[in-house]
């Protein structure tokens, strides 16, 4: 979602007001930054429920962080310029959509877990 604000139409104190709203402070994530994390955890706890559901959490990490560690080092390769995902089946596609959210980066086995281990909405 793109908004757009006139700036000339803001009055002094508002344009302050807003180049602080906008502003991120030293040691914090940009909101999109954050956006994209949260989009990659929903997508790794979508990826456990439906591919690992029988799976212990700690086998479910291990088994998407090699899944992602798999893909990221062939696959992804020759899909990541894709602007749509060509995969068919869900494992694959959540796999290339949990790198595409980040960029091509993954988390460890020990994010995942921390991850897995908060089922709900953040």
């Amino acid at each position: 979602m793109t908004v757009r604000i006139d700036v000339t139409t803001l009055a002094a104190a508002d344009l302050a007001d807003l180049r602080q709203a906008l502003h991120t402070q030293p040691g914090q994530r940009r909101p999109e930054t954050l956006a994209a994390i949260a989009e990659r955890d929903r997508l790794i706890r979508e990826l456990a429920a439906t591919c690992f559901p029988t799976l212990t959490r700690n086998q479910q990490s291990m088994r998407i962080h090699a899944e992602l560690a798999r893909y990221a080092s062939t696959t992804w390769t020759r899909t990541r310029a894709d602007l749509e995902c060509r995969h068919r089946d869900d494992r694959r596609r959540l796999i290339w959509q949990v790198l595409k959210a980040r960029g091509g980066h993954f988390p460890s086995v020990r994010t995942i877990n921390q991850i897995l281990s908060f089922m709900g909405d953040p």
